[in-house]
């Protein structure tokens, strides 16, 4: 249970700062922008005739991202001792 919350809301953090970090690319702190795309650009395509399957991944990541993993991964960590999880 503890370790499902903390990848949750780490996760809700990373999308959160991402979030927050485009919107301050025209701003005094665009500084927070700054990132690059990781994933398949190209997606993999499987056709076995009666079932056709895409494969593909890709993220976004910049330094708001990271500022929020790192903001709701400690609130995570907080959050967790004091449910005593």
């Amino acid at each position: 249970m503890r370790r499902a919350l903390i990848i949750i809301l780490c996760a809700l953090g990373l999308i959160v700062g991402v979030l927050v970090g485009d919107q301050m690319a025209g701003t005094a702190l665009n500084w927070m922008s700054i990132g690059g795309n990781i994933g398949l650009k190209n997606p993999l395509f499987l056709d076995l005739g009666v079932v056709e399957i895409t494969l593909g991944f890709w993220c976004r990541i910049n330094v708001g991202g990271v500022f929020g993993l790192v903001i709701f991964a400690v609130i995570a960590k907080w959050i967790t001792s004091w449910l005593k999880i």
